[in-house]
């Protein structure tokens, strides 16, 4: 099965390991592909300022032998591959997307260029990616062209979650088989980066709600305290204006009984003048036994004077 090249088939298995590493720490690319005795075979480097998550791969000799990359604005996150370095359409060799009825964890359809209606795809991959148990099958989806494991019998590879083998049956492009390998990776990384921005904004949408639920509580606390408060001032207010009312009320009791006193004492007072002036009134009128009244004693001696004046010759 010819897909990119003839050169790239061979008529036993042949077994690669595929080692993907940063780009910012590897300069020989991203993906690293290398053969049963470790030697390198191919290297696949990302086209940097690209919007199209841009990758090519170069064979031993730095040579371009294939460029794939996302297309944009695909319902499916559709990626397409070509010919070397070019992105043209006339060099597209084949495309691969996400299956709308997917069976299982893992499951994208091929189509080659000469597929034009797309309606049954040209090859399938399926399997379980996070345990790297993927199959690629022929269109009959019986026939296996390659599969992905964890394990390799590679020398010279360090093993890890970032390594795993793949194994190409005789008569398949082995080229063919690296790139959907690489683009499943690709898929993966952007599924799994997606699903991380979505737990993270549910988990930001939940503390947001937890926290606007706690601002409401502290608010509810806010409004039963400062109700709680009113109540509180507002008895104290009553206590106040009864005590008050008390207050008035003593007072106004202490006033009256004053103003009783006081009526009393000037009764008394008039009383008592009364009764100076009554007895004042008495002494004045009294005649003492044997005293001579003024007039009487007046007339007396007037008469007696004029009887002892002596007579004229």
């Amino acid at each position: 099965m010819v897909v990119v090249d003839a050169q790239f088939i061979e008529p036993y298995t042949v077994d690669l390991a595929v080692q993907r590493k940063s780009a910012v720490t590897n300069s020989s690319g991203n993906f690293t592909i290398i053969d049963v005795n470790g030697n390198m075979m191919f290297k696949i480097k990302d086209t940097l300022f690209s919007f199209h998550d841009r990758h090519i791969l170069y064979d031993a000799n730095e040579k371009p032998v294939l460029t794939f990359k996302k297309k944009l604005r695909s319902i499916h996150g559709r990626w397409q591959a070509f010919k070397g370095e070019s992105t043209a359409h006339k060099d597209l060799l084949f495309s691969v997307k996400k299956s709308s009825t997917p069976k299982h964890e893992t499951e994208l359809n091929v189509f080659l260029v000469e597929n034009k209606e797309e309606t049954v795809c040209d090859c399938k991959v399926m399997g379980n990616w996070e345990t790297k148990s993927c199959s690629i099958y022929a269109q009959d989806g019986s026939t296996i062209l390659a599969e992905v494991h964890d394990k390799q019998n590679i020398t010279n590879v360090v093993q890890g979650k970032d390594t795993f083998g793949i194994t190409v049956y005789p008569e398949v492009d082995y080229v063919f088989i690296v790139a959907l390998v690489v683009i499943l990776t690709e898929i993966k990384s952007y599924d799994g980066s997606r699903k991380k921005k979505k737990k993270n904004k549910k988990k930001k949408k939940t503390e947001k709600k937890s926290s606007d639920s706690s601002d409401e509580d502290n608010k509810k606390e806010k409004r039963k305290s400062d109700d709680e408060i009113k109540i509180s001032e507002g008895v104290v207010r009553e206590l106040e204006e009864v005590h008050n009312e008390d207050e008035d009320e003593d007072e106004d009791e202490e006033d009256e009984e004053n103003d009783e006193d006081d009526e009393d004492e000037e009764e008394e007072y008039d009383e008592e003048e009364d009764y100076i002036e009554h007895e004042s009134d008495d002494n004045n009128n009294e005649v003492y036994e044997g005293e001579p009244k003024f007039d009487e004693y007046d007339d007396e001696t007037s008469s007696t004077s004029e009887d002892e004046s002596p007579t004229k010759t």
